[in-house]
């Protein structure tokens, strides 16, 4: 949906990485958040552990603070733990960038909004 939203074609390889790579700089954020889950916990936890992340980004948003949720960086997990060196029996479940925004960086909104992303049924 993000590749689409920038106007990149799913065969263009090369401008997806391109696109890609900004995780790595963290949107150039001047913070980052990395939250760990135990690995002993289920799969259902995860579910958990997004919505303490949310809990945590609307206190954000009161602060004026733009924050960006990453899942890519728990592909990298082995690499984030080579600098961070969690305690034994952490995974690393996502980075997230934390910063003000850029008014002078442009973007493009993925269409995530509620009424597109969520079906109410009245009963």
């Amino acid at each position: 949906m993000r590749y689409s939203a920038l106007g990149i074609e799913r065969e263009d390889w090369e401008a997806r990485q391109r696109a890609a790579s900004a995780n790595w700089d963290c949107f150039r954020a001047p913070a980052a958040l990395f939250c760990y889950i135990d690995r002993d916990l289920g799969r259902p936890r995860w579910a958990d552990v997004g919505m303490y992340l949310q809990t945590v980004m609307l206190p954000l948003r009161a602060e004026g603070l733009h924050s960006c949720p990453q899942m890519a960086w728990s592909v990298y997990r082995k690499t984030v733990a080579e600098i961070l060196s969690p305690p034994d029996g952490l995974i690393l479940f996502c980075g997230m960038s934390i910063g003000y925004e850029d008014p002078e960086v442009g973007y493009t909104r993925t269409g995530r909004a509620l009424d597109e992303t969520v079906t109410f049924v009245h009963g």
